[in-house]
């Protein structure tokens, strides 16, 4: 029984440990540890794993269960990042000054890989949710998908919206994947805000006039893993440990490594840019990477989560072929409140649509 006991606290410690890694994991830049964005990124799955284990230890009466009791107590600091239970629907009546703010990435509208679908949810959500600003990512690129129908048919029903495109704010840069964003009101200034990745994923700022306010939008899409076909099909076979090739895992930890370090870089820059803005800001975008991310945190910074000011369930944004996540945001100054967060599901994309209002003072 001493031996069970000793495999029991074993486990007990470990999975506690593990959690309480993810918890601080946002506080230590990958540039200096980076195997603990690992336990970042896993730190759902260990939450269930210890609460799963405490209520084994309880039914076969083992007093371990108090070291997951405190690690989950513990963990309850972050759950509101990744769990909402209380939305919150636009006041009545309407607050005198709302901005509707959409953030998505699209995937180039499926114009690759796309296998066919009602398009007609999407501009019937665009129609519903009256978006004045649009941040998107993956969306079109000089010499890209214009022709595509679907772009066709977003840009005929924008026109009259003024938009920011990083390919067209310096030709000397190749393609900025599609980071742009649409306005219904005036752009005074715009431009990079960051460009640590010159050739992939990179940052947009544009300051909008409302009324006699101007305000600072961001539209970021951070480094992205860059999988491909035998790393996905790396994935699948994990399931099978026998199956599991260690060169294509170590392939795979490889590029974890470098997107982890890749996205603290970019997450600092944007950190380092806010810090000097005079305008208040809205930021949007497609982070690749968890709530409990040293990406995240860093960008954040006291700005409020538009899913934690009025979200509901789990608001899993990717919905590709990795483990599904929040990785998709919309951040706001923390002067203004937030409402009606919401996500729609689009089958042209592996993310889901983002949106809520903010309402200035």
């Amino acid at each position: 029984m001493k031996v069970v006991n000793y495999v029991y606290l074993g486990i007990s410690i470990g999975l506690a440990l593990a959690l309480f890694g993810g918890l601080v994991s946002p506080y230590f830049t990958p540039a200096e540890f980076w195997p603990i964005a690992f336990l970042g990124l896993a730190f759902p799955f260990m939450f269930l794993a210890n609460i799963l284990f405490l209520i084994f230890l309880v039914f076969v009466k083992k007093k371990f269960w108090l070291i997951q009791t405190f690690a989950l107590a513990l963990a309850l600091l972050k759950t509101p990042a990744f769990i909402q239970v209380n939305p919150k629907p636009l006041p009545n009546p309407k607050p005198a000054r709302t901005l509707n703010v959409l953030s998505f990435n699209t995937h180039y509208m499926g114009a690759y890989d796309y296998s066919g679908g009602d398009s007609g949810f999407f501009f019937n959500m665009l129609d519903t949710l009256k978006p004045d600003i649009i941040c998107l990512q993956e969306f079109a690129n000089l010499g890209g998908n214009y022709e595509k129908p679907m772009f066709k048919r977003f840009f005929k029903q924008f026109k009259e919206y003024y938009n920011v495109n990083a390919d067209a704010l310096n030709n000397t840069f190749p393609t900025g994947y599609g980071v742009c964003i649409f306005s219904r009101y005036p752009i005074v200034n715009k431009g990079f805000l960051e460009l640590e990745n010159q050739n992939s994923n990179l940052t947009v700022f544009a300051d909008i006039v409302v009324d006699e306010d101007t305000i600072r939008v961001v539209n970021t899409h951070l480094k992205s893993i860059v999988f491909d076909k035998d790393d996905y099909k790396t994935i699948e076979k994990l399931k099978d440990v026998e199956d599991t090739n260690l060169g294509a895992m170590r392939r795979i930890l490889a590029k974890l490594k470098y997107a982890f370090k890749s996205r603290a870089k970019q997450a600092e820059k944007i950190r380092e840019r806010l810090q000097t803005t005079r305008h208040k800001v809205i930021l949007c975008g497609d982070f690749n990477d968890s709530p409990t991310s040293y990406s995240y945190l860093t960008i954040r910074g006291n700005m409020k989560d538009a899913f934690r000011e009025s979200g509901r369930g789990m608001s899993r944004t990717y919905i590709g072929k990795m483990p599904s996540f929040r990785i998709d945001y919309i951040l706001h100054d923390n002067t203004w409140k937030s409402y009606n967060y919401q996500t729609n599901t689009l089958n042209f994309s592996d993310h889901k649509m983002v949106s809520c209002t903010i309402v200035l003072p």
